[in-house]
C-alpha cells in the first residue's frame, strides 16, 4: 500500500509540474456503484477526487482516487487510485485507464496485485462533470464488473 500511495503522489506531482502551462481542473465527485447484476443491496456509495489536465483540444489525463463505502456502516471501504486518458471532443468525453483496488477494513488492508481496466464516458462543463463508468479485471473482461455513475464538481 505504501508503494501505491508513493506512486500516486509522484504521479500527481509530475502531472502538476508538467501541466503548469496547460489547463487543469480539480474535481470532487459523489456517486453510486454496483455489480453488473444491479441489485443495489447494499448500496455502494462513492466519493472521489481527480485532477483533469487538458492537453490540446482533444486529450485529457485524469489522475484520480475513489473511495467506495459498502452501505452506511462505515467499517469496510474500497479505495481505487488510478489514471484515465480521455478523448474530449467538445463537452463529451470517453476514455479508459488503469485502477488498482485496495481493501480497507476490519483492521486490515489488502492491496490487489493486479491493475484493472476502467472505461468511462460522460458530459463535462466548466463546473460540472457527469460520468458513467465500469471497472473490470483483465482476467475476465466484462464479467463480474463494477459499474457506477458520479456527479462531479470542478474547481
Amino acid at each position: 500500500m505504501k508503494k501505491v500511495l508513493i506512486l500516486l503522489c509522484g504521479l500527481l506531482l509530475v502531472s502538476g509540474v508538467y501541466a503548469a502551462g496547460s489547463q487543469m481542473n480539480f474535481g470532487l465527485n459523489f456517486g453510486i456503484m454496483d455489480t453488473d447484476q444491479f441489485k443495489f443491496d447494499p448500496i455502494m456509495w462513492t466519493a472521489g477526487a481527480e485532477l483533469d489536465f487538458q492537453f490540446g483540444d482533444y486529450l485529457m489525463v485524469s489522475p484520480e482516487v475513489t473511495l467506495v463505502g459498502n452501505g452506511f456502516k462505515f467499517k469496510e471501504f474500497l479505495l481505487f487510485p488510478g489514471v484515465v486518458l480521455n478523448f474530449t471532443p467538445g463537452n463529451f468525453f470517453v476514455g479508459g485507464g488503469l485502477v488498482k483496488g485496495i481493501y480497507i477494513g476490519s483492521g486490515t488492508t489488502f492491496v490487489s496485485d493486479e491493475f484493472s481496466l476502467k472505461l468511462n464516458a460522460g458530459l463535462i462543463s466548466k463546473n460540472i462533470k457527469l460520468t458513467a463508468y465500469l471497472i473490470t479485471s483483465f482476467d475476465s473482461l466484462f464479467d463480474g464488473m463494477l459499474v457506477g455513475a458520479t456527479l462531479g464538481f470542478r474547481f
